[in-house]
């Protein structure tokens, strides 16, 4: 009988049969089975918990940002929420796909995919797991959703509203992001200085902690900062805004609608899209998947980069701007006087405004008012 390492054939038959019937039931050969594990097997792989490894991996990240670390921290989560003692090289394909499927948001998913591969790259370079699991995941869909632009007759609205509310308080910055295609926490850190002969010096925004970039400036806005000079974002800004879109009646507005508009028609117009991707801080590939919208027709294309002052003064659009009455305050020694003379109720109606504006008037002020039951006891 012959043998080998000690063992009869009929045993060393009998163990490759089934080794063989092992590697069959997951529909591969015997050879194909050898060949993973020669070019995926290293020694020096660590059973390591995926709690273990996600605390590590934030304590490595001394150089991020606490907005960074908080991404991480908050996405990361989700791989321990099923089981914190896992071990990182158990986690398979199968087990990110059905976190991901809690999410039907495209966005949401591709926001966690991206966290979840970099933990996995930085477990794999550190021996915790052989292989990448999101590396297998499949593609996901463009989601076009978000992307919407004004139309020609919307941002005559827009604008026409911004040069009509207090005096133009609102233009300039509105001007800026409908022709420069600046992105609204870009223009709230822009200073007058930023403004320049023909371009726009851009430092603030999501580019604060990157290189800084310049965006041209184009005849059209030329003419908008000629008339209404850019001072800083005025105060209110954000009820400026609210007022602004309800004027312009646009029947989709998503977040960053006016730097979508400006981006896809600054395409149209340069047929340029490196250049225009270049020029608004971003890539090729975000400005398709976000921001950019198609315009064929060249002569709203040519009256879209005309829409100056003087052209809405001429043949002014139908705006309804709500606007709110001024009130007209007494002084404060006049003021000061009326509320201990009557209630405050009625105190406001000889005013015009509510007993709660006139409170917080008087509070403004500093002036003192009587305490509840005054007019009561009185």
């Amino acid at each position: 009988m012959l043998a080998a390492d000690g063992r009869d054939v009929a045993d060393i038959v009998t163990h490759y049969l089934a080794l063989e019937s092992r590697a069959r039931s997951k529909d591969i050969g015997l050879n194909a089975a050898l060949s993973f594990v020669e070019s995926h097997y290293r020694s020096e792989i660590q059973a390591v918990s995926v709690l273990n490894a996600y605390n590590e991996f934030l304590e490595g990240g001394a150089a991020w940002t606490p907005k960074t670390k908080e991404h991480y921290e908050s996405s990361l989560k989700l791989l321990l929420k099923p089981d914190p003692n896992k071990q990182v090289h158990d986690f398979t394909l199968s087990d990110i796909e059905k976190i991901l499927k809690r999410y039907k948001n495209l966005n949401s998913q591709r926001t966690y995919r991206r966290a979840f591969k970099t933990f996995f790259i930085w477990c794999v370079l550190h021996h915790y797991c052989l292989e990448n699991p999101c590396d297998r995941l499949h593609k996901l869909p463009t989601d076009m959703s978000q992307i919407a632009v004004l139309s020609p007759d919307e941002c005559k609205r827009l604008l026409y509203a911004a040069m009509q509310l207090q005096d133009g308080a609102a233009a300039a910055c509105v001007a800026i992001g409908m022709f420069a295609g600046l992105r609204p926490s870009e223009i709230r850190d822009l200073t007058p200085a930023d403004i320049l002969k023909d371009k726009i010096r851009v430092s603030g925004g999501k580019l604060r902690r990157k290189l800084n970039r310049s965006t041209p400036i184009p005849p059209v806005l030329a003419e908008w900062l000629k008339q209404f000079p850019f001072a800083g974002l005025p105060p209110g800004w954000d009820g400026k805004m609210k007022r602004l879109k309800k004027a312009t009646k646009a029947k989709k507005w998503v977040q960053d609608i006016i730097r979508h508009t400006s981006i896809t028609f600054q395409t149209e117009r340069d047929k340029d899209e490196a250049l225009t991707a270049f020029n608004n801080g971003t890539s090729i590939q975000m400005m398709n998947r976000h921001y950019r919208d198609i315009i064929d027709d060249e002569k709203t294309i040519a009256e879209f980069w005309n829409l100056t002052p003087a052209k809405l003064r001429a043949k002014p659009p139908k705006v309804d701007l709500e606007t709110k009455r001024r009130v007209e305050w007494p002084d404060k020694k006049v003021l000061a006087k009326l509320v201990w003379e009557k209630p405050l109720s009625h105190a406001a109606k000889d005013i015009g405004v509510s007993d709660v504006a006139l409170k917080k008037h008087c509070v403004k002020l500093g002036i003192e008012l009587p305490r509840q039951g005054h007019w009561l006891r009185q």
